[in-house]
């Protein structure tokens, strides 16, 4: 292997390429994959050895598909191994799905059992379960795969050192010296009974100060907030930011402790629900921006096909008032502000509705409060923009009955805009939908269709005012 090549002295030495802070991963992948091209194959492993393992990842993830499982192939266990923790699971499931069942094995043993985990649940089943089987550390793996793929199950470190209650402090003290550097990234230790159960937590200043003649027991904090396996990831990072802690114990229904759960994975759960939500509210699902032509078209094709439909149910709208536009040709000019106005507004309300659910910050009680919260606040805006552009119609065109029918067109629009805005996403949870699913393209839909209905409507009824 190429690797083995670098890493040894009487190998031929290549001239060390480290990429300058400023490069991102996109311009260091193209750079691999332009001096792989050129037949610069020991170069490229010294420039990619050179890197530190979250760039390695990075641009691991940002090359094409056949260079990316190339370079996979290539590596030893543990240097892919190192990389995986940096990666996102579906990329990395990507790589990992052609090495042979022994081969997996081999680098997932290395792995965080977390990851291992994440990975080995979007591998096919037939090879998910021959990867266990021939994995060493395959325990820690199978209990995880127990829990739903959402839940904070999936999450935990079950690796987490424990101490029994009734172990002694020097005992105790033997144990943390043990752990070597590990220990001094410890927040706290937690505690068992001799059932396994989650009992307290213990501060390790506090055992390093206790007398040698106390228990863990006699000294441990009992007051200690846990969550179940079953509890969704996102619920337990809410819990989390709550109540302002960095780890949170992790225990079966019976209070069985399974593991711990750390800021950092909260982080991420955090940064992969913004993402995706933002991502959803799209149509775009988890494409990337270097990713693949097909996963791009089968990505935004559907979205941008259901945006079709609406456009042409907006479009019958208009054609329903051909011969009031065909009258009053001027109409023809306001309709995308009366249109454009709303979509704004809608989508300024979804935007800050769906947010608000994914963060917990909407509880169930709420729906009605929030909407007509968003009514009034439609109407206010409906009443200021429908003057402002009430004014600029009866100015530009000299008649003040369609100044008139702008305003109330507006106004109306506005309302209907945050009613939808609001209503839309809280329906579809309602509905036990995801409120994200390019809730965004509905409530444009509402605003299109009842914002021309509303104007071309009004400027049917007052259409001998208006000529």
């Amino acid at each position: 292997m190429y690797e083995e090549q670098l890493n040894d002295p009487g190998a031929v030495q290549v001239e060390q390429r480290t990429a300058p802070p400023y490069e991102s991963a996109i311009e260091r992948a193209s750079l691999v994959e332009e001096m792989i091209y050129e037949g610069m194959r020991d170069g490229v492993w010294s420039y990619y050895m050179s890197l530190h393992p979250s760039d390695r990842a990075a641009v691991l993830t940002e090359l094409p598909a056949g260079i990316r499982r190339s370079l996979a192939q290539e590596m030893q266990p543990e240097t892919l191994a190192g990389l995986l923790d940096y990666m996102e699971p579906r990329i990395s499931a990507r790589v990992l799905r052609q090495f042979s069942a022994d081969a997996l094995a081999d680098v997932l043993d290395l792995t965080d059992p977390a990851t291992s985990t994440e990975i080995l649940g979007r591998l096919p089943g037939g090879k998910r379960l021959d990867t266990i089987a021939a994995m060493e550390a395959s325990r820690p793996v199978e209990a995880l795969l127990r829990y739903e793929e959402d839940s904070i199950g999936r999450l935990a470190d079950v690796r987490t050192p424990v101490l029994s209650e009734d172990t002694t402090v020097p005992i105790a003290l033997d144990r943390l010296r043990l752990m070597g550097t590990a220990a001094e990234e410890m927040r706290s230790l937690l505690v068992v009974n001799n059932y396994g159960f989650l009992v307290g937590s213990l501060n390790p200043v506090r055992l390093a100060l206790a007398r040698p003649s106390a228990t863990v027991g006699q000294i441990m904090d009992r007051d200690i907030t846990s969550v179940t396996t079953s509890m969704d990831e996102q619920v337990a990072v809410q819990i989390m930011s709550q109540l302002r802690v960095s780890e949170l114990p992790v225990v079966e229904e019976d209070g069985r402790l399974v593991g711990l759960v750390r800021a950092e994975d909260a982080v991420e759960v955090v940064e992969d629900i913004a993402t995706e939500d933002m991502y959803r509210m799209a149509g775009i699902g988890e494409e990337r921006i270097t990713g693949p032509l097909a996963e791009s078209v089968r990505s935004r094709f559907p979205w941008l096909a259901l945006n079709l439909v609406t456009v042409f149910l907006a479009a019958a709208v208009i054609g329903l008032f051909e011969s009031t536009i065909a009258r009053v040709v001027a109409l023809a000019a306001f309709l995308p502000v009366v249109a454009g106005q709303g979509g704004i507004g809608g989508t300024q309300t979804v935007t800050l509705v769906v947010r608000s659910l994914a963060t917990g910050g909407l509880p169930r009680g709420l729906g009605l409060r929030i909407l007509r919260r968003e009514m009034i606040l439609g109407l206010i805006h409906g009443l200021v923009l429908g003057a402002i552009i009430g004014g600029i119609g009866w100015v530009w065109e000299g008649n003040a009955i369609l100044g008139g029918v702008l305003a109330l067109a507006m106004t109306g629009n506005m309302v209907v805009a945050s009613v939808a805005g609001a209503g839309v996403p809280l329906l579809l949870r309602r509905l036990r939908m995801d409120p994200a699913v390019s809730a965004a393209v509905f409530v444009t839909t509402f605003t299109d269709v009842i914002g021309f209905a509303l104007f071309l409507g009004l400027a049917t009824i007052f259409i001998e005012f208006l000529l």
